[in-house]
């Protein structure tokens, strides 16, 4: 449901088409008359509230609240986010892309586990899945230039 609603957030509206400028050009966003810092504390505060929500969700799934409880899934995020298109240099994404990102991870993830890899070589994996995307991201927006 959060999903649907940010991504009407995002497509159909001013602030939507703010984020995106402020994310893609902050300085061209600013000459532009948008007022950059109000965006940004807004995502942020935002991004706090969805973390927040997340973390209640995991803490409920595993039972306990442990700092080590899916450690370096970090990792999984920004490779999701990368796969589904989203640039590490801003401007460009879409809540659908992240969405379908995170579920080749987590295919990922399951295929590693149920044929039983260590962890060590699990991360491994996705560190070369992650640095693949940033690669393909790196070039593409090269391209376009």
């Amino acid at each position: 449901i959060l999903a649907l609603v940010f991504t009407f957030i995002t497509r159909n509206t001013r602030f939507g088409r703010y984020v995106y400028a402020v994310g893609g050009n902050a300085e061209a966003s600013y000459l532009s008359g948008i007022n950059v810092q109000k965006i940004t504390l807004i995502v942020f505060a935002i991004m706090g509230m969805m973390m927040a929500v997340a973390g209640i969700i995991m803490t409920s799934r595993i039972g306990s609240a442990s700092p080590e409880a899916r450690r370096l899934l970090e990792l999984d995020a920004i490779a999701a986010c990368v796969i589904g298109g989203a640039s590490l240099m801003g401007g460009r994404g879409s809540i659908p892309g992240a969405i379908l990102g995170a579920l080749v991870m987590e295919s990922l993830n399951n295929r590693m586990s149920m044929a039983n890899l260590d962890s060590a070589w699990q991360n491994i994996i996705k560190g070369l899945v992650l640095v693949s995307a940033v690669w393909f991201d790196i070039t593409s927006h090269r391209d376009n230039k």
